[in-house]
């Protein structure tokens, strides 16, 4: 007779079991693992969990930081991860060609997503692929077209120092505005408009676009599925859970149905517009290399990279010169100097100003837009980063935050000292070959001309037209959690117009 089955005494067994092969896995991590003599905490190399939570707290970037400090130039942040804090290590993992020709892979586990529209884009695409997809697409992006796009940048400029105006206007407003708030509508019409040849309509409105929604309130939720994907089980079911809820499947739609109306409507211009889908050179030679689906996510993935990035980097910069007076003076006299009206403002004119591009600089190394590793695996026979071998199928990055705030690369990493980037002796030791804030190599940023453009526009105009106090609530804003993206707070400045002598 068949006993009948004891299902407590079966899940603690199989929990006992699972509790024992985890020890005994973590043991062999710590003793006999390749890695095992890294320097590092003892708990990330034995387990993923801690880096998981540090993730899901929005902590990573920051823990990153803290660990290059105690530990050195290259930490292990996982069993089978490592993390790099030096300029030779942004030249060792994405610039260096290995032997297919290609620097290193991008990780799975960071770039893997269920959204087909994403997996068909620049970002996620294999490097053979990703080399024929950026040669169509590199005029559109190179300098001399981001200088035919002026026009359309320069008119959102205009339109934001408008709508600013009228905030200042407003009796009950009386100029305190949130300039996160206003400063992304502009960098997201900007880049909508140069996507797909019509704004967002967030300036005229002073509202958020359903993109900008989007991404804001999911933050948290895309660190949690990325936690979730290494889990085969937890993965399954919460995508399974995603595609249950009938909110998130009408969302899912209603984005894609905007992207596809928008790109069927540029595509559908029968003039020959500055922009980046131009039919004069991208469309003409994309034909056997990017399908319809490609050029749908690729216009996603640059408003999301061009618009929330750009956004980021110029609230971070009107953060530290008004906590940094000195540097708001000289800047400003740099700008009035350069310019009698605003009319004379171009790209060429404000690359021209070196202490506004010191001061942009600055910014990118102590708030990077990207604080987030960009992981890479290393190929079978291994690789060597910054003179340590690391064997194959091993996930390495360098640190962004890590590299910056890092004393041993930065004199003072955590002040706010543009002159390091203007030759001043007193900054001589650092190394400003570290800084690669668009990354490196043929995967590097793709719109890093257009942001400096974008950027400086905007910069030099908020600059030339406005006063700006900092109000107490925004003193400690860089106090910031990140999911792959800071979470950034409201930046609350009062604006006054600015009297010239």
């Amino acid at each position: 007779m068949i006993g009948i089955i004891n299902l407590p005494l079966i899940l603690l067994t199989s929990f006992l079991a699972y509790i024992t092969y985890s020890l005994l896995i973590a043991l062999y991590n710590m003793t006999l693992h390749p890695l095992a003599k890294l320097p590092g905490p003892k708990i990330y190399g034995a387990f993923d969990f801690p880096r998981y939570w540090d993730m899901y707290l929005g902590d990573s970037a920051a823990r990153f930081a803290d660990l290059h400090d105690q530990y050195g130039k290259v930490v292990r942040v996982g069993p089978d991860r490592l993390s790099f804090n030096t300029a030779q290590s942004f030249t060792d993992i994405y610039v260096t060609k290995r032997s297919d020709g290609y620097p290193l892979v991008k990780d799975k586990e960071q770039y893997s997503d269920t959204n087909e529209q994403i997996m068909n884009t620049i970002v996620t695409l294999d490097n053979p692929t990703h080399k024929k997809h950026r040669r169509v697409m590199t005029y559109a992006f190179s300098p001399a077209a981001v200088r035919e796009q002026e026009d359309i940048v320069h008119s959102y400029c205009t339109l934001l120092i408008s709508r600013l105006k009228e905030q200042i206007a407003d009796p009950q407003i009386q100029g305190k505005v949130d300039l996160v708030r206003w400063l992304n509508f502009a960098t997201f019409d900007i880049i909508g408009d140069l996507a797909f040849a019509e704004s967002f309509h967030c300036l005229e409105t002073g509202k958020n676009s359903l993109w900008m929604t989007t991404i804001f309130q999911n933050l948290k939720t895309g660190a949690f599925i990325r936690i979730a994907a290494s889990y085969p089980l937890a993965n399954f079911l919460l995508q399974t859970a995603i595609r249950l809820m009938p909110s998130v499947a009408r969302l899912t739609r209603k984005l894609r149905k905007d992207s596809e109306d928008k790109m069927a409507r540029r595509l559908a211009l029968k003039t020959d517009r500055n922009d980046f889908t131009r039919s004069s050179h991208f469309l003409k030679h994309r034909d056997g290399v990017m399908t319809d689906e490609n050029l749908l996510g690729n216009a996603s993935i640059f408003i999301l990279a061009g618009s929330e990035t750009s956004a980021t980097l110029l609230s971070g910069l009107m953060y530290l010169l008004l906590k940094n007076p000195y540097s708001m003076r000289k800047v400003r006299d740099e700008i009035d100097a350069a310019f009698n009206d605003i009319s004379e403002m171009t790209f060429v004119k404000e690359a021209q100003l070196p202490y506004l591009h010191a001061c942009i600089e600055e910014t990118f190394r102590i708030y990077p837009p990207i604080p987030m590793e960009l992981n890479r695996t290393t190929p079978p026979e291994g690789a060597t980063i910054d003179g340590i071998f690391v064997p194959g199928n091993k996930t390495v990055a360098t640190s962004h935050l890590g590299t910056y705030h890092s004393p041993r690369n930065f004199k003072d990493p955590l002040e706010f000292h543009p002159e390091r980037f203007l030759g001043d002796k007193n900054y001589a030791g650092d190394d400003l070959a570290a800084l690669q804030p668009f990354s490196a190599g043929p995967r590097n940023c793709i719109g890093m001309n257009l942001a400096w453009a974008e950027i400086g526009s905007i910069a030099t105009r908020v600059l030339w037209n406005f006063d700006m106090e900092l109000s107490a609530e925004s003193e400690r804003w860089l106090d910031q959690k990140m999911w792959s993206l800071w979470d950034k707070k409201p930046l609350m400045v009062k604006l006054k117009n600015r009297i010239r002598a």
